[in-house]
């Protein structure tokens, strides 16, 4: 029991459960569970008594601090240097988390594919993207050929992280399926992802493609125009 009359949970315990958690989302009991693992059980009662949540730990000033009884200057800068890394930590996190997840449409309809790979003995080997909240990793692929078959072995592989910060322009092209295909097998056709990319200053404009399956491509450069205001927000900060 803590010194104001709060029974105090098990500091273990209170890890475990929040560790799959944001620290964000912590409620006081969390929190002071989370700071006594890290060597400051002694200030738990008082995470507790003044209601100081996961959310409210990174505005705590140094006078707050002092309010609050935390007279030691060293467990005053362990705090704060607690909480420094939790904010790092959930940003690292925050970096590699897939937002989207998409591959290459490479044929209009299954009989090409069936045809163009053997029915299945050369299987497909698409590029493949993955959206982070700063970044999109895509893993391009090219293929080895013999005549319009796509051969699954002896391919050149290129992996390109585009920073959002530089996207310039995210524009959308649909291409339809040959005529043929359309009559025949009803194929869909493909959209065509765009990402312009400027260097510092203007210079170096490259771009990068995302071949989408049709009416795929609207709500992915959505969602990549989402990640890139939100990406250049932080830069700006």
């Amino acid at each position: 029991m803590g010194s104001n009359g709060y029974v105090l949970s098990n500091g273990s315990s209170m890890m475990k459960r929040s560790e799959t958690k944001s620290y964000d989302t912590w409620n006081a009991e969390e929190l002071a569970g989370f700071i006594s693992n890290q060597g400051l059980e002694s200030y738990s009662h008082t995470i507790i008594e003044h209601k100081i949540t996961g959310k409210l730990a990174p505005l705590l000033s140094e006078m707050d601090l002092k309010e609050m009884g935390i007279t030691c200057i060293g467990d005053r800068l362990r705090f704060r240097l607690i909480v420094d890394n939790l904010k790092i930590k959930k940003r690292s996190l925050k970096r590699t988390q897939i937002i989207w997840e998409g591959r290459e449409r490479i044929y209009y309809s299954q009989v090409t594919a069936s045809i163009c790979t053997c029915f299945g003995f050369c299987p497909e080997d698409p590029s493949t993207y993955a959206l982070m909240s700063s970044h999109i990793k895509i893993k391009s692929v090219n293929p080895t050929r013999i005549g319009p078959i796509r051969l699954c072995c002896c391919n050149e592989y290129a992996t390109n992280n585009v920073d959002l910060t530089y996207v310039a322009d995210v524009d959308v092209r649909g291409i339809p399926a040959p005529c043929c295909e359309r009559i025949v097998c009803c194929a869909p056709g493909k959209d065509v992802v765009n990402i312009e990319i400027r260097g510092y200053g203007g210079r170096d404009i490259q771009n990068y493609k995302l071949i989408l399956q049709e009416d795929e491509g609207d709500k992915v450069a959505g969602i990549i125009l989402n990640g890139v205001e939100e990406s250049q927000r932080m830069e700006r900060n």
